[in-house]
């Protein structure tokens, strides 16, 4: 049994999800300062595809995915009970969502973890501030009707890092237990497992880990395009460079220089108010610095957006081909009618 271990869940068979996984492992091992400081496991129902890697791979059968997702069929009950199953490993547990990249020893993570302390990715807002928000609205009704609402000083947390001592193991099965008792909320919040741990941990003192992480859950296109662009560079078999070559991916998505935006201002002037975000997405892209083998991908994730966000707008043809002289370099408006024309 080992003292310390990041734990990851993967299940579905998709490709993006499998890299997302395979990239944050990467960065977690690219960080790690001392070999054997911890461990790392793996519950997955593709263990094939982590052959030579140097995770603790656990295989998920269909049952156990079916049992995990409940008698609700809520697809996030699954990661609370891969956690309630995960802490039995170790002293400490920290699990980590698969779209999230390390630029920090994790060793530093796992001393915040202690038997009086939890952490978690990130505080997001007090109950105070989230029963007003339009989502909430039922599920706080709800329980002020059954007199469960907590205290408005209550924290919620982002769960995309989620470090637990295995003395404090049953924490999570009392979130499995408000997430199955809150089941007539699943729909308009999908967000109710990680509350469910929020409330699980109550008065608790919790730590963050957002100083070591960088969570990409609101910029995954870009970061798949990137990831994408890794692997299909230096494949997904484990070697022992591998690590050390994530480290040519940034950390975030790279945005344009001061200088870039100040020199797009005069053609942007020049763009319909409604189309100004595709047009900056769509200079971006021309100038997006990253690594050469990156460039393209880079390039093309902004420009898809910029077209997704022109369709939305109802551009037309003759819009659309204005913008294009104007936002993109005469050598790539080639390429950028080239996606223009892949749209469905």
């Amino acid at each position: 049994m080992d003292s310390f271990h990041l734990l990851y869940l993967l299940y579905g068979g998709n490709t993006v999800y499998r890299q997302e996984a395979k990239f944050s492992i990467l960065s977690a091992l690219r960080e790690q300062r001392v070999p054997g400081s911890f461990s790392i496991t793996l519950m997955t129902d593709e263990p094939q595809a982590f052959e030579g890697w140097p995770v603790n791979v656990i295989p998920l059968t269909t049952n156990i995915l079916a049992q995990w997702k409940g008698a609700n069929s809520y697809t996030h009950r699954r990661k609370a009970c891969a956690i309630a199953a995960g802490v039995l490993l170790a002293e400490k547990t920290i699990f980590v969502d698969t779209d999230t990249v390390f630029f920090k020893d994790p060793a530093t993570l796992f001393e915040r973890v202690t038997d009086q302390q939890y952490l978690m990715d990130e505080f997001e807002w007090t109950w105070a501030e989230a029963k007003l928000r339009a989502d909430y609205v039922a599920f706080s009704n709800e329980l002020i009707a059954k007199g469960k609402a907590p205290d408005d000083g209550l924290k919620l947390y982002n769960s995309g890092i989620c470090g637990i001592a295995r003395v404090n193991a049953g924490v999570m099965d009392k979130a499995i237990e408000l997430i199955d008792e809150w089941r007539d909320h699943y729909l308009r919040l999908h967000t109710i497992e990680q509350i469910a741990v929020s409330f699980a941990m109550g008065d608790a003192k919790v730590v963050t880990a957002n100083d070591c992480v960088h969570h990409y859950y609101s910029k995954k296109r870009y970061h798949h395009t990137m990831n994408k662009g890794f692997f299909d560079t230096y494949g997904e078999q484990f070697h022992a460079d591998l690590p050390t070559l994530s480290a040519t991916v940034p950390v975030h998505f790279p945005q344009p220089s001061l200088l870039a935006k100040i020199k797009a201002q005069p053609r942007l002037i020049a763009v319909e108010k409604a189309f100004r975000p595709a047009a900056k997405l769509m200079i971006q892209g021309g100038k997006v610095s990253t690594p050469d083998y990156l460039r393209e991908y880079c390039r093309d994730a902004l420009w898809r957006r910029a077209i997704e966000l022109l369709q939305q707008k109802h551009a037309t043809t003759r819009q659309i081909e204005h913008l294009t002289k104007i936002c993109i370099e005469p050598s790539q408006q080639a390429d950028f009618k080239t996606l223009l024309n892949q749209r469905p």
